[in-house]
């Protein structure tokens, strides 16, 4: 059914339709004309009247024309981007005349396009089409953006549980703890912990906060932590080792090592350092002590195929959740590498999912895990490493590694600082779809990239069990605390 036709002049890109009646931005269409049938987009749309335009000053003449038994003349014009050519598979190349005729697309042409994925994250708002996304499309990388509220969580558990579904692997850096002890299934929950026994020394003395130009500090460090290191696996191979005393002894362990290297007379000039060193051992114990922990396996013998799972940081202070996310990412690459290599390590992919991903990814500040999501995003694709970034603060994010992020899934965002920061650092996304960013409600995405064939609205599944990330019942809370004083009150 006709409901419009393009008028003004059009380009291969864009065309005007004057509208029968109003119809919603986002709404997919066609329209044929010189041997061509397009598929486009709805982008915007306007309402007016040429009896009551913008060069009317007298309030009374609209008094008076409301008064009449007749309505008054309406015109509806809508912006299409033409997107796809049906025939060809290709971009469109030409403009349609005036007059082509526009309809709304079937749905049998919609599902070709929308449809044609692995697995199902929604389906096309206002229409019964599911939207599948192509799995292998990963490889380079997604970010999931919105204001606060408007469904990046249930949106993450949709894409994990689907993606565990088919046999994939997700890990996620739970940084409110919505996901660990939540309905999403597989799930398996891991406790963050940090084993000095997988880390570099230099990877240990950022930890410590040791300067790079501190080469003396450096120096008696890496040669305390490697001697350390190298003693307790011998001692783990002969079985010679107190499990129970090995977290506690760490620290004053290390310091023995570096009374050791100070017996050496060329060493002893050096002690300030030495002392300065030792100084940072203690402040690393306040810090992360709680994190460090010489029995837990490395974290890549403790991710599952076929599961979401989940590292619930949520009771970390910032830098312990630093420590942890980034020597995670950095193992998962060296495992994924490792494996392509020599055939050890991690034997399968894995998607790594970075909540609050603004914290760990500020484009105003250095962090741990800053320099090995760099990495990731530059070097994951080839070795199955795949990295998903979720932020309410697009603004805040460093924006070499959102540009890096081809595949985009944007949720409601009204903030325009926003907007412009995500509109100049992607590609594939332009000024009049994120337009239309604010207009989407709760739930309603614009999905572009590689993962569906052409930019889709979306409107995300609901993820149906239970997540930690809803906001409270303040009202029932106070109900239920009070009702409860009552009766104790009364009961004594």
């Amino acid at each position: 059914m006709v409901i419009g036709y393009v008028i003004g002049e059009a380009t291969p890109q864009e065309a005007l339709m004057l509208a029968e009646k109003p119809v919603r931005a986002g709404r997919y269409v066609v329209l044929e004309y010189d041997g061509v049938k397009v598929l486009g987009l709805v982008t915007s749309v306007t309402r007016g009247s040429p009896l009551l335009d913008l060069t009317l000053n007298d309030i009374k003449i609209v008094q008076k024309l409301k008064n009449l038994d007749t309505s008054i003349p309406q015109f509806v014009k809508a912006k299409i981007k033409l997107l796809h050519d049906m025939m060809s598979g290709t971009i469109p190349d030409l403009p349609p005349g005036p007059g082509t005729p526009v309809r709304f697309a079937e749905e049998d042409e919609l599902r070709d396009i929308f449809s044609d994925g692995d697995v199902m994250i929604g389906s096309v708002i206002g229409m019964n089409i599911p939207v599948k996304i192509r799995v292998n499309s990963l490889s380079r990388h997604l970010a999931i953006l919105a204001a606060t509220g408007s469904g990046k969580s249930n949106t993450v558990a949709v894409l994990s549980q689907s993606l565990a579904s088919i046999g994939g692997s997700v890990v996620i850096f739970d940084y409110h703890g919505e996901y660990y002890g939540s309905d999403i299934k597989p799930l398996n929950n891991i406790e963050p912990k940090l084993n000095p026994l997988h880390l570099k020394p230099k990877e240990f003395a950022t930890l410590l906060e040791i300067r790079p130009n501190a080469t003396i500090q450096y120096r008696f460090l890496r040669n305390a932590f490697v001697s350390y290191i190298d003693g307790l696996r011998e001692r783990l191979k002969e079985g010679n080792v107190d499990y129970n005393m090995l977290n506690s002894e760490f620290v004053s362990e290390l310091e023995r090592e570096i009374d050791e290297q100070l017996k050496d007379e060329k060493q002893r000039s050096q002690r300030e350092a030495a002392d300065e060193v030792k100084n940072k051992l203690e402040e690393f114990v306040d810090r992360y002590g709680d994190v460090i922990d010489l029995t837990v396996p490395d974290i890549t013998t403790r991710i599952r195929p076929s599961s979401v799972n989940v590292v619930d940081i949520s009771h970390m202070d910032e830098d312990a959740m630093d420590a942890v996310v980034s020597h995670y990412l950095r193992r998962l690459l060296d495992s994924r590498k490792e494996f392509r290599h020599k055939g050890t390590g991690l034997g399968f992919p894995v998607v790594a999912v970075i909540e609050e991903a603004h914290v760990f990814l500020s484009k105003n500040q250095d962090t741990l895990t800053k320099y090995h999501a760099s990495k990731i995003a530059r070097e994951g694709r080839k070795f199955g490493v795949s990295m998903v970034i979720v932020s309410q603060r697009p603004k805040g994010l460093d924006e070499t590694i959102l540009s890096q992020m081809t595949n985009k899934i944007i949720l409601r965002m009204v903030e325009p600082t926003d907007k412009k920061y995500v509109l100049e650092a992607s590609d594939n996304l332009t000024e009049d779809l994120v337009e239309q960013l604010s207009s989407l409600g709760v739930g309603e995405a614009i999905m572009i990239g590689n993962l569906v064939k052409l930019p889709a609205f979306v409107r995300i599944s609901r993820f149906t069990g239970r997540l930690g990330g809803s906001d409270p019942d303040i009202r029932g809370e106070w109900s239920h605390f009070l009702n409860a004083r009552n009766v104790d009150a009364e009961f004594g």
